[in-house]
C-alpha cells in the first residue's frame, strides 16, 4: 500500500510538472493578465511629469516599441509632444513576444490583442539568445505569434554575444531567419544597436532589412550596406496621460513604402538587396 501511495504522489507529479511546462504560455498568460487587473484595482498611480524630447528631423511615420515593462499601457492616446511643441502621432507599435527558446513576455498576448483592436500597424520581435538552439527560438516565436495580413515582418532581436562568436552568431540569425521566412513568408527584420551591427551583421545580411537602435543624436550614420527600415532613436518618450517611458521609432520612408513591407498573404516581400 505504502509502495501504490508513493507511486500516485510520483505519478501526480510528474504530470503536474509536464502540465506546467506544455501549458507555461497560457498560465503566464492568465497569471499576468490577474495582476494586471489587481493593479489596476488598487494602485492609484500619480502621472510623473511629463518630459519632451526631440524627434529626429525628415521622418513623417513615427512609433514606439513595448514589452511587459510598460504597464497599462495606454492605448487610446498614442501621441506625444515634442520639444517645440509639435504633436507627434504614433503609427505602428512593435511588441515584445518571446525570448529564448521557451519564454513568452507576459504582455504580449494582451498587447497584441488591444493594439490589432483600435487597427494600429503591428509588429513582434523576438529577444535572440546566442547560446540557445536557434531552431528551438524559432518554433517558440512560431507558437506564439500569429502574423495577419498588414501586420509587419517578424523581428530578430540579437543584441549580444553571450559568449559565441561572430560566425556562431551569423549561423544561427540565419537559420532562424531561415525558418520564420519559411512560415510567415517575408524576411525577418534584424534588430540591434548600431555598433553591434558593424562588428557581428552588417557584412553578413545584405539581403535583409535592419531596425537600428542609436540614441540621443540627430542623424543616423551607418554604412551604405546596410539596409535600414527603421530607428529606434530615444528611450527616454513619454506619451500624453501616460507615466512611463517608451523606446521612441522613425520609419525610414513613407507610407506608400511603409505599406509594401507589410505581410500580404500569398506575396513574399521583396529582400533589401532588391529595393
Amino acid at each position: 500500500m505504502r509502495w501504490g501511495r508513493a507511486a500516485v504522489i510520483s505519478l501526480l507529479f510528474v504530470a503536474g510538472v509536464y502540465a506546467i511546462f506544455y501549458y507555461h504560455k497560457p498560465l503566464i498568460r492568465f497569471g499576468y493578465k490577474a495582476y494586471r487587473v489587481a493593479r489596476r484595482h488598487f494602485r492609484h498611480p500619480h502621472p510623473g511629469q511629463f518630459q519632451a524630447i526631440s524627434f529626429p528631423a525628415g521622418y513623417a511615420i513615427h512609433g514606439v516599441d513595448i514589452s511587459h515593462y510598460q504597464e497599462d499601457f495606454n492605448w487610446e492616446n498614442l501621441r506625444t509632444v515634442d520639444v517645440d511643441g509639435d504633436t507627434v502621432n504614433f503609427a505602428f507599435v512593435f511588441m515584445k513576444a518571446t525570448q529564448g527558446a521557451w519564454s513568452e513576455d507576459p504582455a504580449f498576448d494582451g498587447n497584441w490583442e488591444d493594439a490589432h483592436d483600435r487597427k494600429l500597424l503591428c509588429g513582434a520581435y523576438h529577444y535572440y539568445m546566442a547560446d540557445m538552439d536557434p531552431r528551438g527560438q524559432a518554433d517558440n516565436f512560431i507558437s506564439s505569434v500569429t502574423l495577419h495580413e498588414g501586420d509587419l515582418p517578424p523581428v530578430i532581436d540579437v543584441e549580444d554575444t553571450r559568449g559565441k562568436t561572430k560566425q556562431e552568431i551569423v549561423d544561427g540569425v540565419k537559420t532562424m531567419s531561415q525558418l520564420l521566412e519559411k512560415k510567415y513568408g517575408c524576411k525577418p527584420i534584424i534588430y540591434s544597436n548600431i555598433n553591434f551591427i558593424e562588428d557581428y551583421l552588417s557584412d553578413d545580411f545584405p539581403d535583409h532589412y535592419f531596425w537600428v537602435a542609436h540614441y540621443y543624436v540627430d542623424e543616423i550614420n551607418i554604412s551604405d550596406e546596410v539596409h535600414w527600415l527603421f530607428w529606434q532613436h530615444n528611450d527616454k518618450a513619454m506619451m500624453l496621460g501616460y507615466d512611463q517611458k517608451v523606446d521612441a521609432d522613425v520609419f525610414n520612408g513613407d507610407l506608400i513604402e511603409l505599406q509594401s513591407i507589410l505581410v500580404r498573404t500569398g506575396a513574399v516581400i521583396k529582400q533589401a538587396a532588391e529595393r
